[in-house]
Formats: C-alpha cells, structure tokens, sequence
C-alpha cells in the first residue's frame, strides 16, 4: 500500500475510534449517574415506613433495569478495537516506515491511552457501586423459599 492510503485508513480509524469512544463514554457516564442517583434514593429511603419500603422496592426493580452485562459486554468491544487500531497505528509507523508528523505520534497514543482509562474508570465505578447496591438490596429483600 502506499504510505498516504496508510496515512488516510490510520486517521480513519482513529476518527472512528473517536467516534465510537465518545458515544460510549456518554452511555458510561449516564449509566454511572444513573446508578449514583438510585444509591441516593436507596440511602435516603431507610425503609422506617410503609412509603420508604415502596420506595425501596422500586429501587429494586430500577436496579434490575440499570445494572446489566451491557456496559460490561461493549467496553471489552470498544477496548478490543482500541487495541487493534494502535496494532495497526504501531505497525503502519514502524514496520512500514510511513513518516508522520512529529507532534501526531504521542497525540495519537495520548488520545487513545486518555479514551481508555476513562471508559475503564467509568466502568469500574459503576461496577463497584452497583455491586455494593446490589448487596444492599438482596440484604433487605432476601429471596423467599
């Protein structure tokens, strides 16, 4: 391939890693604010009447809705093509010998390492507080039987 056809698919695939990453940091975002806001309701809801237990109970319910496989599921997608774009960024840089601008190389590898730690953050995050609201819930609503 010639080295500008390798240029223009690098910045392709990085505009698209961008695309895919911003989207999903969004997604992660809402859904961590999503669990936040249910932790609050469940800790300011103490279960002392008969309006606070419903309350409780519907946080329950929403817990089942929020806290899925997906965010799981898709940020080892996204992550998976994250690496196989910086394989392919790595390999068209040094293998192919295709020169690109001084500043490029560490912005490109900067924004990738930057993209990854948020989503893994965010993902970590709302994997921690679901799991401690999770174990709250099934605390006070013991299944039957």
């Amino acid at each position: 391939m010639e080295p500008t056809t390798l240029t223009s698919l690098a910045g392709s695939l990085m505009s698209l890693f961008g695309v895919l990453v911003s989207l999903f940091s969004v997604h992660l975002g809402n859904w961590l604010a999503k669990l936040q806001g249910l932790r609050t309701k469940w800790d300011m809801n103490n279960g002392s009447d008969e309006k606070e237990i419903s309350a409780r109970r519907e946080c329950r319910y929403t817990m089942a809705e929020i806290y899925t496989w997906q965010p799981f599921i898709m940020t080892v997608i996204i992550l998976g093509f994250a690496i196989g774009v910086i394989y392919f960024f790595h390999d068209v840089s040094c293998h192919l010998k295709v020169v690109f601008p001084s500043i490029f190389v560490p912005l490109y590898y900067s924004f990738f390492g930057i993209m990854i730690v948020l989503e893994l953050f965010l993902l970590y995050s709302g994997w921690q507080l679901g799991r401690a609201l999770t174990a709250d819930i099934k605390a006070q609503f013991k299944p039957q039987g």
